[in-house]
């Protein structure tokens, strides 16, 4: 194995452990009364300018992912369910590869899907503010 599939394979271990937290609480939320809503906070951006910051959506998109309810995610926030279905996409090339002691390879790190990711956020950033200044379409506060 070489460096660059211990890397890989330390990435595959970190998404290993980000399910299992994200599993537990998913099983904590889904069980308790409290609401996501009661413990983060409102996004100071738009409480102060009244515009959406490029994360706004986050929240609502992770659980409509989460959820199965992927359009109404990409409609919160785009960059959500990009993120989900690129580690969707590590995590099943990754467990072939261990599975199959490296036959097949680990999903590589490429800088494309980085910037990708940028312009998702950031156009999604710039339309919804568009929407809210010119047409006063408020995204968010549509209930899909």
């Amino acid at each position: 194995m070489g460096i660059y599939a211990k890397n890989e394979f330390k990435l595959y271990v970190a998404g290993i452990v980000f399910a299992l937290v994200s599993f537990f609480g998913i099983m904590i939320f889904s069980f308790s009364p409290l609401k996501l809503s009661d413990i983060i906070p409102r996004c100071s951006f738009h409480y102060i300018t009244g515009l959406y910051c490029p994360g706004c959506g986050g929240t609502r998109a992770v659980i409509s992912f989460v959820s199965g309810k992927w359009i109404k995610s990409f409609l919160y926030n785009p960059f959500v369910p990009y993120c989900g279905i690129l580690y969707i996409m590590y995590m099943t090339k990754g467990t072939f590869a261990v599975v199959t002691k490296g036959r097949y390879d680990f999903m590589k790190f490429r800088y494309g899907y980085l910037y990708v990711g940028i312009v998702v956020l950031l156009a999604q950033f710039i339309i919804k503010n568009i929407l809210l200044i010119f047409w006063d379409i408020d995204i968010l506060a549509i209930r899909f």
